[in-house]
C-alpha cells in the first residue's frame, strides 16, 4: 500500500496546473475608457465592461449614475453621463459595485448572480453556494 504523500502526489499530477489558482485571476475587468464631449462624459466600453461582469447594463448604469450623481443613458454599446467625469471617479465607482454587486462576500469568486427572493435580494454565488442579502439598486 502507498504511502499518503505518494497517494497525493499521483493524485496532484493528474489535475491541470491552472485549477489550483484563485478564480479571481481570471476575472480581468478592463481600464475604463472615457472621452469627454463638452459636459458629457462618455464612456467608450461600457458594453465590454458589462459583458465581463455578466450583468445587465441597466443595472450597471443605474448604480453608476447614482453614485456620481447625474443622470446617465446607455447608447448602443456605449454609456454617456451629464458632467465631467475622470476615468479614475469612474473606475472607483465600477470597484464599489463590483465589491458590492459582482464578487461573493464569502470566497471572493465572480460567479454570482442576483435573486430576488418575495422583496429581497441576494448575492448567490455558484461557486461557494453561499447566499448573502444586499441592497437593492
Amino acid at each position: 500500500m502507498d504511502d499518503y504523500e505518494s497517494l497525493l502526489d499521483r493524485a496532484r499530477a493528474q489535475v491541470p496546473d491552472d485549477a489550483f489558482r484563485r478564480s479571481g485571476e481570471r476575472f480581468q475587468v478592463p481600464e475604463v475608457q472615457l472621452m469627454v464631449q463638452g459636459n458629457r462624459t462618455i464612456w467608450q466600453n461600457f458594453q465590454e465592461i458589462i459583458t465581463v461582469l455578466n450583468r445587465p447594463g441597466k443595472e450597471v448604469m443605474k448604480f453608476v449614475a447614482g453614485q456620481l450623481a447625474t443622470a446617465g443613458t446607455f447608447e448602443g454599446s456605449t454609456a454617456v453621463f451629464q458632467g465631467k467625469f475622470t476615468p479614475d471617479v469612474v473606475e472607483e465607482v465600477l470597484n464599489r459595485y463590483i465589491n458590492s454587486y459582482v464578487k461573493c462576500p464569502v470566497c471572493s469568486r465572480p460567479d454570482t448572480s442576483i435573486v430576488k427572493e418575495k422583496q429581497v435580494y441576494y448575492l448567490s454565488c455558484s461557486a461557494c453556494g453561499a447566499k448573502t442579502s444586499i441592497r437593492p439598486i
